[in-house]
């Protein structure tokens, strides 16, 4: 038996080819390629001669400016915002001393009255001279340092009677940097032991 006429057309005629995978990539490759160049030239011949027309806009407006103020008024000007800058740089480095005065007013025995204060914040250091009534009043006030979370050592020397019948004492106190740079965030740092 013989194939049909339509049959042997069918087998004989080519496929028809549908674009594969090669056309879309070759497609993607030339929009990518006609955007690029498109915003290139954009840039070149577009932005780039508006942001100099800017550029020279506001430099003519600077000279105009600058023309108007008198050189000596510039110079006090640059001086004032130098001293400014300046000011301000200490002042955040500044190391505040009423965090430490707080903690002392806190931890002090009631029969007991520091005559000298002195603060070394490169060794986190504090020296105190004080007067007590007597020998237990040191005692409470050497406990009193201890206990507190901000000291890490307390050390107490030269103990002795004064002419006036009270008892004389050097304190030397190593505290946390948290006492000596309290965090905003923190609060104050002279909050009594019990207080929390």
């Amino acid at each position: 038996m013989a194939l049909p006429q339509k049959v042997i057309n069918e087998l004989t005629r080519e496929p028809a080819r549908t674009p594969g995978w090669t056309s879309r990539l070759l497609m993607f490759g030339l929009t990518l390629l006609f955007i690029s160049t498109f915003t290139y030239f954009g840039l070149i011949y577009g932005y780039e001669p508006y942001l100099t027309r800017r550029v020279q806009d506001l430099e003519a407006q600077i000279r105009a400016f600058s023309a108007q103020i008198p050189v000596e008024s510039q110079t006090n000007i640059i001086r004032f915002y130098s001293q400014l800058a300046n000011l301000n740089s200490l002042l955040r480095s500044h190391l505040k001393a009423s965090p430490a005065f707080a903690f002392i007013e806190n931890a002090a025995h009631p029969n007991v009255y520091f005559t000298k204060f002195d603060m070394n914040a490169d060794n986190r250091g504090i020296s105190l001279s004080g007067v007590a009534r007597s020998v237990r009043d040191i005692t409470e006030q050497v406990r009193a340092f201890q206990e507190r979370p901000e000291v890490e050592q307390a050390t107490f020397n030269n103990v002795n009677v004064g002419q006036s019948g009270l008892w004389q004492f050097d304190v030397t106190l190593v505290v946390r940097d948290v006492l000596l740079h309290p965090s905003p965030a923190a609060g104050p740092a002279s909050a009594p032991a019990g207080a929390q």
